[in-house]
């Protein structure tokens, strides 16, 4: 199962990296520009719960696609 996301800003992109490598999560990111700014969408291999719990539990906003 993958689950996909989107993090609005840099800094919430690079922070969301080293919390899904600390938790050895595998994902690719891709970053997206729009004329709304760029964003950073990530595909993680792993239950949306499970993905979803760690970020809420770290304050990093995000939107799922």
């Amino acid at each position: 199962m993958e689950t996909h996301f989107v993090v609005q800003s840099e800094t919430y992109a690079e922070k969301t990296k080293r919390l899904l490598s600390r938790y050895r999560f595998r994902f690719q990111v891709r970053k997206v520009t729009a004329a709304a700014g760029c964003s950073y969408q990530f595909t993680v291999a792993a239950e949306p719960a499970a993905v979803f719990a760690l970020l809420s539990a770290q304050r990093v906003p995000y939107q799922t696609c």
